[in-house]
């Protein structure tokens, strides 16, 4: 037992299982997961109260998609050395991968007590109250975290997100525009940054952001969609037909697509594909009836 190793059998014991943990460590950085699995089993068996082999088995087994066992040595490895801030924090991805956020949010806030620098797990406790609809108290946690880091990536993005998610759209606005600087190949903000320039009437600003948003992610249906209604405003109805057909080939349901697509074939005078595409509309949305009802396998008549 571990109360019985005298203080040179202690430092030996920790210096092996310091060793094994770099050697699991290595393994999974070389992607060798079910290795590492195997050896870190071992090693608990051999060190079975090192918390330290503990999380790194959990850590192997979280990359194997194992999470129910990942959570379990997580939790053992906290009962170890409950002040290990990163003991809480890998179980708090365990938990955020489920979408478990309250469970998450607990872990979170142990490790922002424990370590109240640590701008990640901010950023993390703040997605995860935000998750819960506690607005208030994520945009608290999303500031602390840029207080600390203030070029920490996507914490201008979910801040923003909350201020949105308020109706606060100067404030969401600038966040987002914030995070393209520090992080331009991050896609989010820049449909985001789009839609609120697009519904404050700013068109050039808009199709920037969605074109940007576009090229970075060319399957991205909001900002596609959003092209479409900027030269939807701006009364380029040729274009707006191409962008809505692109809409409704990355989705074929999207039902605001298939509607705006026929409006503008009327505008266009034709008349046949305009009675296509409203009787699409007319389809999904008997589709979606159907989903709600709880018949989906019933044929609409």
């Amino acid at each position: 037992m571990l109360a019985t190793i005298g203080p040179d059998a202690r430092a030996f014991a920790q210096s092996g299982d310091n060793a094994r943990a770099e050697e699991i460590g290595s393994l999974v950085e070389a992607g060798r997961l079910e290795e590492a699995i195997r050896e870190a089993r071992r090693a608990v068996e051999q060190y079975p109260r090192s918390a330290t082999l503990h999380r790194m088995l959990g850590a192997a087994l979280f990359k194997k998609g194992m999470n129910s066992e990942a959570r379990q040595e997580f939790r053992r490895a906290i009962e170890l050395a409950p002040n290990d801030p990163q003991n809480h924090f890998n179980l708090a991805l365990v938990e955020l991968s489920e979408n478990q956020n309250a469970a998450a949010a607990q872990e979170l806030e142990a490790v922002v007590r424990l370590q109240p620098a640590n701008a990640q797990a901010r950023l993390l406790l703040g997605r995860a109250y935000h998750n819960q609809n506690r607005t208030l108290p994520a945009i608290e946690q999303f500031q602390k975290a840029l207080a600390i880091a203030p070029s920490l990536p996507l914490a201008h993005y979910h801040l923003g997100f909350a201020y949105q998610s308020q109706g606060n759209l100067s404030a969401a606005l600038q966040e987002y525009q914030l995070e393209i600087k520090a992080n331009p190949d991050f896609y989010e903000p820049y449909a985001h940054a789009g839609g609120i320039q697009l519904g404050q009437g700013n068109l050039g600003a808009a199709e920037e952001l969605f074109r940007k948003g576009i090229q970075l992610r060319p399957n991205a249906v909001q900002a596609q969609y959003g092209l479409a209604r900027v030269l939807l405003a701006r009364k380029d109805l040729s274009a707006a037909v191409g962008a809505l057909e692109r809409v409704i080939e990355l989705k074929p349901d999207h039902v605001e697509a298939h509607y705006a697509l026929a409006r503008t074939y009327q505008q266009l005078g034709k008349k046949d594909e305009a009675a296509r595409e409203f009787r699409m509309v007319s389809e999904l949305h008997a589709r979606s009836a159907q989903r709600r009802s709880g018949i989906a396998g019933s044929t609409p008549q």
